[in-house]
C-alpha cells in the first residue's frame, strides 16, 4: 500500500514536471505533442488526471473514457498506455492486445527524441507478454481473395490478417465476405497460449475445426448415420443374456417341483380320483407348471435377443466423444510495471 502511495505521488508530480514529448502515432486521433496548441494540452493534462483518479477508485470504465479524451486530445503514448491497462482491468483482453500492439511502436518512435519513452515501450511489451499466455491465437489465410474481400473473426473486422488475431480462449468463427458476394466461414476451438490455422477459401462450404483438425461440414454430418453404439450393445447383450439364463433356470426349478407334486398325485390317487387333502398339492403343481412355462420363455426370448445384440456390437467399435473442458475465465494481469504521467515515466509498484 505504501509502495502504491508512493507511486501517486510520484505521478502526481510527474505531471507537473515532466517535460513535454513529441510522440506521433499512427492511430491517433488527436494533435501530435508538436503540434497541438495550449488549450489542447491543457485538456489532454486535466482528462489524463481524471483518469488516473477513477482507476484508483476502481472506475474502470470512466478512466478508460479519460484516457481515450486525453489521447485523442494530444496523442501520447502514456493515456494510449493506460487505455490498454483499463481494457485489461475491464476483461477486454482482445481489445488490450491490439492496444498493446499500437503502443509499443508509438512508444519507441517517441523514444528517439525522449529517450524516458523506453520505459514505456519496454512496459507496454512486458503487460503485452503476460497477456499472451490468456488469450489463443487465429492464423488466417486466404487462398485465392481478392480486393474488396472482409475477414471478422467473432463479428470483428480484421483489416489486417497477416499476423495472428489474438482472441479470447474458446470456439471461434472466421468468417470470409468475398467482394462477389459469397460467405465462407469456418469454426475452430482455441485454447489459452495456442495458434490455429484457419485457411478460407471463398465460395467454399462452411467447417467446424478442433484443435487445427478439420472435419466434415454441418451439411455432411447431417447425413452421416450413428446406427449404433457398439459398446453399449454389447453391455446390453450380455444383459439380455443373462436375463434369458435366468429364465431358463426358473424353468427348470419349477419344472422339477412341477413334476415332483405330479408323480406324488399319480402315487397318491386311484386313477383321476384324488382325496381332498391332495388338493393343496394339485394347486400348487399347477402354479409350478405356469411359472416354468413363464421361465421357459423368457429365457428363449432372452438368449435370443443377447445372441443378436452381441453380434451386431461386434459389426463395429465404439465411438467416443469428449468435450474439452471451457479454459477458464481470462483475469487482468497485474504485474509490477512503470507508472506513466502524462508527460512522463515514473517507476511504481504493482496494481
Amino acid at each position: 500500500m505504501a509502495n502504491r502511495k508512493l507511486g501517486s505521488l510520484l505521478v502526481g508530480a510527474a505531471l507537473v514536471l515532466g517535460p513535454m514529448t513529441i510522440a506521433e502515432s499512427a492511430m491517433a486521433q488527436g494533435a501530435s505533442i508538436e503540434s497541438a496548441n495550449a488549450q489542447q494540452k491543457a485538456d489532454a493534462q486535466k482528462a489524463f488526471t481524471a483518469g488516473m483518479k477513477a482507476q484508483k477508485a476502481g472506475k474502470h470504465e470512466e478512466a478508460l473514457a479519460a484516457f481515450k479524451e486525453s489521447y485523442n486530445a494530444v496523442a501520447s503514448p502514456n493515456p494510449h498506455l493506460m487505455m490498454a491497462r483499463e481494457l485489461v482491468e475491464l476483461n477486454r483482453l482482445e481489445e488490450a492486445w491490439d492496444e498493446y500492439e499500437r503502443v509499443i511502436p508509438e512508444a519507441e518512435a517517441a523514444a528517439v527524441k525522449d529517450k524516458k519513452y523506453n520505459q514505456t515501450a519496454t512496459q507496454a511489451r512486458t503487460e503485452m507478454n503476460d497477456l499472451k499466455g490468456k488469450l489463443g491465437f487465429v492464423k488466417i489465410s486466404v487462398k485465392g481473395g481478392k480486393e474488396g474481400d472482409r475477414v471478422t473473426v467473432r463479428g470483428r473486422e480484421i483489416s489486417d490478417h497477416s499476423k495472428p488475431v489474438a482472441v479470447a480462449p474458446g470456439t471461434v468463427k472466421v468468417e470470409l465476405q468475398s467482394s462477389g458476394g459469397g460467405e465462407t466461414s469456418k469454426e475452430v476451438t482455441v485454447a489459452a497460449g495456442s495458434e490455429e490455422n484457419v485457411e478460407l477459401v471463398p465460395g467454399a462450404p462452411p467447417t467446424t475445426m478442433g484443435g487445427g483438425n478439420e472435419v466434415p461440414p454441418e451439411d455432411e454430418k447431417k447425413v452421416e448415420v450413428d446406427t449404433s453404439k457398439p459398446t453399449s450393445l454389447r453391455t446390453w447383450a450380455y444383459v439380455a443374456g443373462g436375463v434369458g439364463i435366468a429364465g431358463f433356470a426358473t424353468f427348470a426349478i419349477f419344472g422339477i417341483m412341477n413334476n415332483s407334486k405330479h408323480k406324488k398325485l399319480e402315487d397318491e390317487c386311484n386313477g383321476n380320483v384324488c382325496s381332498s387333502d391332495l388338493e393343496s398339492d394339485r394347486d400348487a403343481g399347477k402354479t409350478y407348471q405356469t411359472i416354468a412355462n413363464i421361465g421357459l420363455g423368457v429365457g428363449i426370448v432372452g438368449v435370443a435377443a443377447g445372441t443378436v445384440l452381441f453380434i451386431v456390437s461386434s459389426g463395429g467399435g465404439s465411438k467416443e466423444k469428449s468435450t474439452s473442458a471451457l479454459p477458464k475465465k481470462p483475469s487482468g494481469p497485474r504485474v509490477d510495471r512503470v507508472d506513466v504521467g502524462y508527460r512522463s515515466v515514473v517507476l511504481s509498484g504493482s496494481f
